[in-house]
Formats: structure tokens, sequence, C-alpha cells
């Protein structure tokens, strides 16, 4: 069982420990994220990253 997932509202945990002015919104749901993504992978907050990957893989994420 897997839990619901916080309004998008509530901010990724990247956002909580990046700079203001890393901030900006997930690429795919607009939620407060690390504007650049977790070792700049992507602009995607924990919860679409983890869908992109379980649908296509790490290796597409990390080009």
């Amino acid at each position: 069982m897997t839990s619901p997932l916080p309004p998008v509202t509530e901010p990724d945990a990247s956002a909580r420990t990046c700079p203001g002015d890393e901030r900006g919104p997930c690429a795919a749901c607009r939620r407060p994220t690390h504007k650049y993504g977790r070792g700049a992978r992507s602009p995607l907050c924990e919860f679409c990253d983890a869908k992109a990957v379980e649908r296509w893989g790490r290796t597409l994420r990390t080009l």
C-alpha cells in the first residue's frame, strides 16, 4: 500500500533544503521543488521523478 501524495501546494523535500533563488515549480505537477533537480538531473519533484523512473528507468533520467 502506498501513502497518499501530499497536495501540490506542499513543497517537495528538496525545496526545503535549497536556497530560495533555486526553488521553482516541478515541470510536471508544478509543486515547489529544486528547479535544477537533485544533482542537476531534472526539474521534477521527487514524486514525479519516481513515476518517471518507474516508467522509463533510471538511465534516461541521468542524461
